[in-house]
């Protein structure tokens, strides 16, 4: 069996129904979250390859020996 036509049941041509503002609402949404979603790949891979929460180790600061009157180990206590 073919698919049938524009027409109803009783055989009659009908027109199409016209793009009414609720289709244009979709059609700006729908671009509105492609082009979003562009932007966020293009901010993530700023910072550098995936996985981004697991960062390579980095040697600690110079000033980080004593944090608030605290001897780290491995460091000497000053008198």
């Amino acid at each position: 069996m073919s698919p049938q036509s524009s027409s109803n049941i009783a055989g009659e041509v009908v027109q199409k129904q016209k793009t009414n503002v609720y289709t244009v609402m979709l059609i700006i949404s729908f671009f509105a979250i492609v082009t979003a979603c562009v932007l966020l790949y293009i901010e993530l891979t700023r910072y550098g390859s995936y996985p981004w929460w697991k960062p390579e180790a980095a040697p600690a600061p110079a000033g980080a020996a004593h944090i608030h009157g605290t001897v780290l180990p491995g460091q000497n206590q000053l008198a």
